[in-house]
């Protein structure tokens, strides 16, 4: 199938030149056509559902919609309504149907405009998406001039700026896209942050904003609210998706799956180790590069998913808080060296305790939650020695500590901590009766902690020391290099 869409675009890269002098006609006698109707007084339609965007005290984004008070959609000058004649009749326009004719003489360029579907003999209707595919992307670039130039007057030049996107979208084998994650409920210092090559923080336009709005999926249940409420994406650049034979099937992009959650997760991950933030994200979209289908205005042509990868309170209008935590360009450091550290670590345990990191702070229930950091710690630090696993895991993670200089905690007291969430743990495991006496722990004579919320600090300590310090990530170093002292590692 690789092989067949590889071909069937280098086969129609030939008629890019002809199709292009043909859509720029299109394009400039549409312009003209446009132009003489609002001449003549004619009112042009806004867009229907158009965004809007506005930020309240704490800073935090939201969106609406406008109605009759959007930018003007020059596409409605084609639309008719009811039993209505259109603002300008398409069919009258003699090189709209030359571009049409063009393409149905070409089978394979024809074979990005059709659907593999057969009308029944009875249909009411011969609804030929050929055409409507055509006819739309004249549409969009007609739309796109008039909204970049301000103006109806043609000028080649600007025509080809206008048409570019669309060629692009009809005749690249390949889509150039950035990717973008909204990070929520955190505010950060500066417009752009680059963590490594091709990765960064970026602040959100107002036109980017708008874009994302309309990104959705159906059988996702992320809040309006907390979709909105981020100031900053995690970007990636560079990448590009493949184009789909027939373009009334490209829909990758609105398909999680499709991108490197793994990366994503890792920078997420990256930001729980380095801070104590509450955050996660509600939206993956990408921003089209040099391309576009169906824009909106002048809008960026953005494509994506809504997911529900956050806590579940923050849909208790958590975005509703006076003041909006904010990431310091020193912690922004930290989280970049962590990050690239778990992009190039090969050890399986990294990999499954960042995952497992992510999954316990965006969990409802905290005995799901602790289950997750346990899980973590013994990827990280178990071996396949036979050694009771608790006591092993409790004194690995008491001398761990004495390597994180900020740590509040002694390794005596690591031991004793552990012990006591591993006890509460097995007591999920077994369904004891005494559950809820385990959910607490004593730290002192004056305060006390919920053992989830220590389960996953350590996680993050026992992280934070050994992406820091690649010698710990084997287990068997940690006994000989810092319980036994050795200070080499035995052969």
């Amino acid at each position: 199938m690789i092989a067949e869409r590889e071909n069937m675009f280098d086969s129609i890269e030939e008629q890019i030149g002809e199709y292009a002098e043909l859509l720029l006609k299109a394009l400039e006698d549409g312009l003209a056509a446009i132009k003489m109707y609002a001449e003549k007084g004619g009112g042009i339609g806004k867009y229907y559902d158009f965004p809007t965007v506005s930020y309240g005290k704490n800073g935090l984004p939201s969106f609406s919609t406008s109605f009759g008070s959007g930018p003007t959609d020059y596409r409605d000058c084609f639309r008719s309504f009811g039993r209505g004649e259109p603002k300008v009749d398409e069919k009258g326009i003699e090189s709209f149907a030359r571009l049409i004719d063009f393409v149905r003489k070409h089978p394979k360029l024809h074979h990005r405009f059709t659907i593999d579907y057969t009308p029944p003999p009875d249909a009411a209707k011969d609804i030929k998406i050929d055409e409507i595919n055509i006819v739309s992307g004249i549409k969009d670039s007609i739309d796109r001039y008039i909204h970049s130039n301000s103006g109806y007057e043609y000028d080649e030049q600007m025509g080809a700026e206008a048409i570019a996107p669309t060629l692009a979208y009809i005749f690249n084998k390949n889509l150039d896209i950035e990717i973008c994650v909204p990070i929520l409920f955190l505010q950060f210092p500066f417009d752009e942050y680059q963590i490594s090559d091709g990765v960064c923080i970026r602040r959100i336009s107002g036109k980017e904003h708008q874009a994302r709005y309309g990104v959705e999926s159906y059988n996702t249940s992320a809040h309006k609210s907390v979709k909105s409420s981020a100031t900053h994406a995690f970007v990636l650049k560079g990448w590009h998706v493949p184009n789909a034979e027939r373009m009334w099937y490209f829909d990758v992009l609105s398909k999680p799956r499709a991108y490197p959650q793994e990366r994503i997760n890792n920078f997420f991950g990256a930001l729980r180790i380095a801070t104590k933030a509450n955050t996660g994200y509600a939206q993956i979209y990408s921003i089209a590069k040099g391309w576009a289908v169906h824009n909106k205005s002048d809008l960026p042509c953005a494509l994506g998913a809504t997911v529900r990868s956050y806590p579940g309170w923050f849909e208790d209008y958590y975005w509703n808080i006076e003041t909006v935590p904010s990431i310091s360009n020193e912690e922004m450091d930290q989280i970049s060296t962590l990050y690239n550290n778990i992009e190039s670590a090969t050890e399986n345990s990294i990999h499954l305790s960042i995952k497992r990191l992510n999954q316990c702070l965006v969990r409802d229930n905290e005995e799901d939650s602790v289950l997750d950091a346990t899980i973590a710690l013994e990827a990280l630090l178990s071996d396949d020695g036979n050694q009771e696993m608790t006591h092993k895991l409790a004194m690995r993670i008491g001398a761990l500590s004495r390597l994180e200089k900020s740590y509040h905690r002694t390794p005596f007291d690591s031991f004793g901590d552990v012990k006591k969430i591993y006890a509460y743990r097995s007591a999920i495991v077994h369904g004891s009766k005494g559950l809820d006496k385990k959910k607490v722990i004593k730290i002192d004579e004056d305060n006390e902690v919920n053992t989830h919320a220590l389960a996953v600090e350590y996680l993050r300590m026992i992280l934070r020391v050994v992406l820091n310090n690649p010698d710990y990530r084997v287990p068997r170093n940690i006994d000989e290099k810092l319980l036994l002292n050795y200070g080499i590692v035995k052969s």
